[in-house]
């Protein structure tokens, strides 16, 4: 919890706190590009170091983040947006003036109308009396896509204390199903429950394990919770809603990871989670309750997860001082994973990581970190899609011409229409990402052979002519 001292005033006749259009101190005044060869500070407020950004796609392909800042004497959450292009919107604050606490990260959510809503705990002002002050779990809601939000006077989960962080999501009927973890377990309501109700409200939960970096995820009809449980060492899935289920123990044991755990409905198969077993980054298919090893993650503390509609998946880690930030992409259909991530340089000290995604082949990084001494920022750094690039044969004796069958692939098979090129000759490949190059006898030597496709990064290999 990042906690400050500042107050703010209610507007009473509407029951909502409302957020104004004023973009924050330091906040985007232009829109800046968000690429793949550096890092772009998505604004120049600071951040408290434990803090994570949250990220959710609207239908119309625009990534919404949302993430905590320092703002005079308290916090708040600043929302911006980043396009299919890498290009950054406007910067607006949450709240029209600071709270005095506020819980990290967000969970942030689009409903079936495009309607953003983020929960948290937090309070206001500090004063027990107040409505605000960790009554439960609130939320904000924006209908203009995070130009404006208001605060519903309600909470979508009771408590009486501050941590235990939040976690909500949309049921198909359009309620809202809220709730958050502890060490006493997980804490649920189906629907808001108003200010005048709250103190005599009572959570659905189950209390035979402590539920601890929970998170919230629907697959189908149903409502499946995962979290991490310190008394049974293990990490657990069980589902919530319509009827409460009995836990699924995943492969492994308690990895506290320090960021609610990174869960996604994938279509087709159903829950899917990342988390840490055995110095590896895994993928747990929960429905099948199986793990596969995400390949080149080895030594990272955090890792989180992004899907898309056709069910490629994105999956990113960070670690300690020294391990760079890195992420890989997971076909569509089955599980191949890229043979080797994508490595991005390192700040200074880097903190919480996510990633999100509006194309198969592109995925932005978000990384709370500092650099050569500046504040500790929310940076955004694009990854393109790979491709692997293979020769046969790859050697053949001077002096002889030779045909090169080449072949370009990704993680879902072959790639179409990329272009390879190699000493002055080149090719397209066929829908089996096929193409051959015929090279005129030469001497000794290598040649460098260059792979590229629009939304990819380029792929090579050598070939050796031997002596």
């Amino acid at each position: 919890m990042f906690g400050r001292t500042r107050t703010l005033a209610l507007l009473a006749s509407t029951g909502l706190l409302v957020a104004g259009l004023a973009a924050p101190p330091g906040g985007a005044a232009t829109a800046e590009r968000v690429g793949t060869r550096s890092w772009t500070p998505l604004t120049a407020s600071s951040s408290p170091n434990f803090a994570q950004a949250s990220a959710a796609r609207t239908p119309d392909g625009l990534q919404h983040v949302v993430w905590i800042v320092d703002e005079g004497a308290g916090a708040n959450y600043l929302h911006t947006t980043i396009d299919a292009r890498g290009r950054q919107g406007a910067t607006t604050r949450v709240f029209p003036a600071a709270w005095a606490q506020l819980s990290t990260p967000v969970d942030l959510d689009v409903d079936a109308a495009g309607r953003l809503r983020l929960s948290f705990r937090g309070t206001i002002d500090g004063d027990t009396a107040n409505f605000f002050t960790y009554r439960g779990v609130y939320s904000a809601l924006s209908t203009d896509g995070g130009a404006t939000w208001v605060v519903p006077r309600e909470v979508l989960a009771v408590s009486d204390a501050s941590g235990g962080g939040s976690t909500f999501v949309t049921l198909p009927d359009g309620s809202v199903l809220g709730g958050y973890g502890d060490t006493g377990g997980f804490h649920w309501q189906v629907g808001g429950i108003s200010e005048a109700a709250e103190p005599t409200a009572t959570n659905l939960e189950f209390t035979d394990q402590d539920a601890m970096a929970a998170s919230l995820v629907t697959t189908g009809s149903a409502v499946w919770v995962l979290y991490q449980s310190v008394r049974a060492n293990g990490v657990f899935a069980r589902q919530v809603w319509p009827s409460l289920g009995a836990p699924v123990r995943a492969p492994g044991g308690y990895t506290n990871p320090g960021q609610p755990m990174a869960v996604v409905n994938r279509p087709g198969v159903g829950p899917v989670a990342a988390y840490l077993l055995d110095d590896d980054v895994v993928l747990w298919d929960v429905l099948a309750n199986r793990t596969r090893v995400v390949r080149g993650m080895k030594g990272a503390s955090v890792a989180e997860l992004a899907v898309l509609p056709d069910g490629h998946l994105w999956v990113a880690a960070a670690g300690p001082i020294g391990y760079q930030p890195r992420a890989s992409r997971v076909s569509a259909r089955g599980w191949t994973v890229d043979r080797r991530p994508t490595l991005l340089p390192d700040l200074d000290s880097s903190f919480g990581i996510s990633v999100t995604s509006t194309d198969a082949l592109r995925a932005e990084l978000l990384l709370l970190a500092n650099d050569d001494g500046d504040p500790t920022r929310l940076h955004a750094r694009s990854v393109a899609a790979q491709m692997v690039l293979r020769a046969s044969p790859r050697r053949w004796a001077r002096g002889r011409a030779q045909t090169v069958v080449f072949k370009v692939t990704d993680v879902d098979g072959g790639v179409a229409r990329a272009k390879v090129r190699a000493a002055g000759r080149r090719c397209t490949t066929n829908r089996a990402g096929r193409c051959t190059i015929r090279f005129a006898g030469r001497g000794p030597g290598r040649i460098a052979v260059k792979a590229t496709k629009r939304g990819y990064e380029k792929a090579t290999v050598r070939l050796t002519v031997r002596r």
